[in-house]
């Protein structure tokens, strides 16, 4: 299973490119937040850009060359336009726990992994 996910993560940061690189982060998304059944999820997006190991299109897999506008993942994961793209949740998962879990491997702090659903989870405080 971790050859599994180490290949996964390795080949998307193997096949991502530097042209994205050029592109900045616009305000509104240096921090953006996802509304789940199990409670908020904020993704620290300026963080993580900031990172040696990660290019725009180790997530943003769909860009190419001269692309300047990055369309939101909802836009292939959510829709029946791409029948072969993951639903959202299935997408995030993957992606995310998995380059945690290949970093973590790696020697290198990370963020959560797979069944430590609570640490990007976050249940509103009760009134």
């Amino acid at each position: 299973m971790r050859l599994k996910i180490f290949s996964f993560a390795l080949f998307f940061m193997l096949a991502s490119n530097a042209v994205a690189a050029e592109l900045t982060i616009p305000d509104d998304k240096a921090v953006i937040q996802f509304d789940t059944k199990l409670g908020v999820v904020t993704f620290a997006h300026a963080k993580h850009a900031g990172l040696s190991i990660t290019e725009c299109t180790t997530c943003h897999h769909k860009m190419e060359p001269g692309d300047t506008i990055v369309k939101p993942c909802h836009e292939c994961h959510q829709h029946k336009s791409d029948e072969n793209a993951p639903k959202t949740k299935k997408a995030f998962h993957t992606r995310c726990t998995g380059c945690h879990e290949y970093t973590v491997a790696g020697g290198q702090h990370a963020g959560p992994v797979k069944k430590k659903c609570r640490l990007c989870h976050i249940k509103p405080a009760k009134k």
